[in-house]
């Protein structure tokens, strides 16, 4: 994932040199055995491998960190901990790209109006997922002069090869 792209380009293994036990959660690919998942899933599957964090290493605390729809997972979980009166649990958690407000305006808006939304949830749940090619596509046109027009032009029009780059392999 993008915290582990290479050797030299590595968030964990910059975390273990540096000392920090470091565990990570990836989710699967969902599929249409998994339209009925929610967020209470995955925030039931996040406390769990809390939990196996705390067994291994005997910590009472961890620290988190979130990217993307992780980081809103885990102030979730965070949050179901508190009505548990449980939050003790965690020490700290760090949020990358985590959109947390919804109710922000963002670049992601110029492209939904409520139509759409629905018909994306619509199709989300025939499919069972909302496919990643899709949701590519969305923040590729939230930057569309660095991630499209300029592979376009740059490869298709001009023949040059893409540079060697990691988060176009990952």
């Amino acid at each position: 994932y993008i915290f582990d792209l290479s050797p030299a380009n590595s968030f964990v293994q910059y975390a273990l040199k540096n000392g920090l036990q470091t565990f990570m959660v990836s989710w699967r690919n969902p599929d249409v055995r998994h339209r009925e998942w929610g967020l209470s899933t995955y925030v039931a599957a996040l406390e769990e491998a809390l939990n196996v964090c705390r067994a291994i290493t005997g910590a009472r605390e961890v620290n988190l960190m979130g990217a993307c729809a992780g980081g809103l997972t885990i102030a979730a979980l965070q949050g179901h901990l508190q009505a548990k009166r449980q939050l003790r649990r965690i020490s700290s958690a760090s949020y990358l790209v985590s959109l947390l407000d919804s109710q922000i305006d963002s670049p992601a808006t110029l492209f939904v109006d409520e139509q759409a939304l629905e018909a994306a949830k619509r199709r989300s749940y025939q499919q069972g997922v909302l496919d990643g090619r899709d949701m590519a596509k969305v923040f590729a046109w939230m930057r569309p002069n660095d991630l499209i027009w300029n592979y376009w032009i740059n490869n298709y029009l001009l023949g040059k090869e893409p540079p060697a780059f990691d988060i176009l392999y990952w």
